[in-house]
C-alpha cells in the first residue's frame, strides 16, 4: 500500500515523499573531476495513469528537461561516481532518488556494480529503497538481471550499454532496460533504454567546428546510441577522433 501511495504522488515529474536514514546511499557529491553529459536521445520508462509507459526522451525534454548525467572521477583516475544514471530519478522533487552510484573506469568503459541504492527510507510497511540494475521484460512484468552496468565514453559522447528494445507488439517485444526497482520486492519503478549523452551544450556539435583538424578515425552511432558498422541513410551521431588526440560528437546526415 505504501508503494502505491508513493506512486500516486508521482505527478509524472514529481514526488513529495522524503526518505529517512539512507544506509548505503551516497548522497554527498564525491571529490574529484566532474564531467557533465546532457541526454541526447533514448527512451524513458515510467508509471503514468497506473501503467508503465515508454517516452521518447528527446520529445519529453522539449517540455521538461531531464537532469544531466554527472560523472566524477576520483584522484586515482579509476574510481568514478555517477549521478542520475536513471532519467526519471532526476525529475523527483527534492532529489529524493538522487543517490550516486560507484564504479570504475578502464579505458573508455565505465563499469558499475549492479544493485546499488539511489534511495532508501523507512515506510509504513518496512525499510527499503530503490536499487539500480538491468531488468528484462517477461510479458507480465520485469525481472531483475544479474550483471554489471556499463557505459562507453567516446570523446564527447557517453552511451548506456546493454539495453535493448525490439519488436512491434507485446507478443514479439524484446525489452531490456536499466531499471530502478524496489529493493524489498524487486518490482519496477522506472527505467531507461539505449540512452546517448553528450558534453556538447547543444547536444550534438556541427561538423564544421572541427574542420581545421586532421581526422584520424570515425565511429558512427544511431540515435539510440547503438554503434553502427557504417553510416547509412538518415541522421546518425558520428564520433570523430583527431590527430591531436581530441574527439568530438557531430551530427551526420546520410543520403
Amino acid at each position: 500500500m505504501k508503494k502505491l501511495l508513493l506512486l500516486a504522488l508521482v505527478a509524472f515529474f514529481g514526488v513529495s515523499a522524503q526518505a529517512q536514514d539512507k544506509p548505503d546511499v551516497i548522497t554527498e557529491k564525491p571529490a574529484g573531476t566532474e564531467t557533465v553529459y546532457k541526454r541526447v536521445s533514448g527512451k524513458m520508462l515510467a508509471i503514468q495513469d497506473k501503467q508503465i509507459k515508454i517516452f521518447d526522451l528527446a520529445k519529453v525534454m522539449e517540455q521538461n528537461p531531464a537532469g544531466d548525467l554527472t560523472v566524477v572521477t576520483a584522484a586515482d583516475g579509476k574510481t568514478v561516481y555517477l549521478k542520475y544514471v536513471l532519467t526519471y530519478a532526476s525529475y523527483i522533487k527534492e532529489d529524493a532518488a538522487g543517490g550516486w552510484v560507484k564504479g570504475t573506469k578502464e579505458g573508455n568503459t565505465i563499469t558499475i556494480p549492479a544493485g546499488q541504492y539511489i534511495m532508501y527510507g523507512d515506510f509504513e510497511d518496512g525499510s527499503y529503497g530503490i536499487r539500480v540494475g538491468y531488468m528484462n521484460y517477461t510479458g507480465k512484468g520485469f525481472d531483475v538481471e544479474e550483471g554489471d552496468i556499463t557505459f562507453t565514453i567516446d570523446g564527447n559522447t557517453a552511451v548506456l550499454n546493454g539495453t535493448v528494445m525490439k519488436g512491434q507488439s507485446q507478443e514479439d517485444l524484446e525489452l531490456k532496460i536499466l531499471g530502478g526497482y524496489w529493493s524489498d520486492e524487486e518490482t519496477f519503478f522506472c527505467g531507461d533504454v539505449e540512452t546517448t549523452f553528450s558534453t556538447d551544450p547543444t547536444g550534438i556539435e556541427t561538423v564544421e567546428r572541427g574542420a581545421n583538424k586532421q581526422v584520424v578515425g570515425e565511429t558512427y552511432y544511431d540515435l539510440f546510441g547503438r554503434k553502427m558498422s557504417k553510416a547509412g541513410k538518415g541522421v546518425a551521431i558520428k564520433s570523430v577522433k583527431f590527430a591531436d588526440g581530441t574527439t568530438k560528437s557531430v551530427k551526420y546526415i546520410g543520403k
